[in-house]
């Protein structure tokens, strides 16, 4: 079973999905080609890292999208976050 869990993207915590949390990232993150592949990435590294306490799911999505965000400097693409957006259009 562990070994289908990225593919499956699903991992054992309360059900962290790669489509919820892609879905919550898409609240913030302009779409990007390389936004799922990461989140799926961010969510991959929670699900094995993860210790539970109370609201887990809603903190492992934030997780998993930050973990994304730091993989996307790292590879030196650039995401445009959606409050930035926003704001210059002010």
């Amino acid at each position: 079973m562990l070994d289908c869990r990225y593919p499956a993207g699903w991992h054992p915590l309360l059900v962290l999905t790669v489509e919820d949390a892609l879905e919550q990232a898409r609240e913030e993150i302009a779409d990007h080609p390389d936004l799922a592949r990461l989140v799926a990435d961010g969510c991959a590294r929670v699900g094995d890292k993860w210790e539970p306490y109370y609201g887990e799911l809603l903190e492992a999505r934030c997780w998993a999208i930050n973990l994304a965000k730091n993989y996307a400097v790292d590879e030196g693409i650039t995401f445009v976050l959606l409050n930035d957006e926003l704001d210059s259009n002010k």
